[in-house]
């Protein structure tokens, strides 16, 4: 009878101990983010988070990682592929290493406008890159398309044409799309550290820069060179990539409802970029700088013998810049 009453007693105990804390059953899943939880890189994780557990009752929990302290870009992406880090936020060129076609989003003035790269993301050609991840590098991509805003041109003088670059000392990335872009439109690049970048435009180490447009109010770069043309001459995404093993082993209901949080998550970055975006227009002139508005053909002809050269050289396959022009 004593002993009956002990394992009723243990049995009364466990019960009120799952009764107390519901949630120990949740799969528990760790997302690394590059920027700060306040930035536009980040913030639509924490829709993605929060709608994934709602969709799911709490059968999933996403503990979000900001300021890549887990690791960023390279480092993140093969913690992920490890099973290491679970889920990464990263933007879409930290991937050129796994499927050489990605190399074209970083040649310049590739795509008309920001529907035309998105039309790219959505095609049968974006389908396969993003397929190849799946199959031979271990990553499912439940995002491929949460808006970053494009990259710009910040200078010390007014650029309207391609002429207007020759001879400007010009800070580049050391990408070889970029450089070569740049090269080819009649700027001289330039390797700048990116913390001393803001130095080097006020100083005259070198009159212009390229850089995303969200970067330009943040690092005040227009503060030094009042300029900002809006080349838009890359355009990028942020994605949502998944440890292949791990979502695959996860419930079909489980998986349909993170690929429809991350689409939520992609409803809000597009009206996200486009309120900062304005935003960051107004900070530059409000700060006494000018915004330049211009059409990319001049730049997209004088790059185009360049172009063919680059495909020619193996950066993505023969006829995938011909094919996306189609689109």
């Amino acid at each position: 009878m004593k002993n009956f009453t002990w394992k009723l007693a243990a049995a009364t105990v466990a019960v009120g101990l799952l009764a107390a804390n519901p949630a120990a059953a949740a799969t528990k899943l760790r997302l690394s983010c590059p920027s700060a939880m306040n930035n536009p890189t980040c913030m639509p994780a924490e829709v993605f988070a929060k709608e994934a557990e709602r969709l799911t009752n709490g059968s999933l929990a996403i503990q979000i990682f900001p300021s890549g302290q887990l690791g960023k870009a390279k480092e993140a992406i093969q913690q992920m592929q490890a099973g290491i880090i679970d889920i990464v936020v990263e933007s879409l060129e930290n991937y050129t290493a796994y499927v050489k076609d990605l190399n074209i989003i970083g040649w310049g003035f590739a795509f008309r406008d920001a529907d035309h790269f998105n039309t790219f993301l959505g095609s049968p050609a974006g389908d396969a890159i993003f397929a190849e991840m799946d199959t031979k590098h271990g990553m499912v991509f439940l995002a491929r398309n949460w808006r970053k805003l494009p990259r710009v041109v910040v200078s010390t003088k007014p650029i309207f044409t391609p002429e207007n670059l020759t001879g400007l000392k010009f800070r580049v990335p050391s990408i070889p799309t970029y450089i070569k872009t740049w090269q080819t439109l009649g700027a001289n690049p330039s390797q700048v550290a990116w913390a001393d970048t803001f130095q080097a435009l006020k100083t005259g180490v070198v009159d212009a820069m390229e850089s995303p447009f969200d970067s330009v109010a943040a690092q005040k770069f227009h503060v030094a060179a009042p300029y900002v043309t809006m080349t838009n001459h890359v355009f990028t995404a942020i994605t949502l990539a998944f440890n292949a093993k791990k979502f695959h082993g996860l419930s079909q209901d489980e998986q349909a409802a993170l690929r429809t949080a991350a689409d939520k998550a992609s409803e809000y970055s597009v009206a996200l970029a486009r309120d900062s975006s304005g935003d960051i227009a107004k900070t530059v002139m409000d700060d006494g700088g000018y915004i330049i508005t211009l059409k990319p053909s001049a730049f997209q002809k004088k790059l185009r013998a360049a172009t063919d050269e680059q495909e020619a050289a193996g950066m993505w396959r023969k006829g995938l810049f011909a094919e996306i022009q189609k689109m």
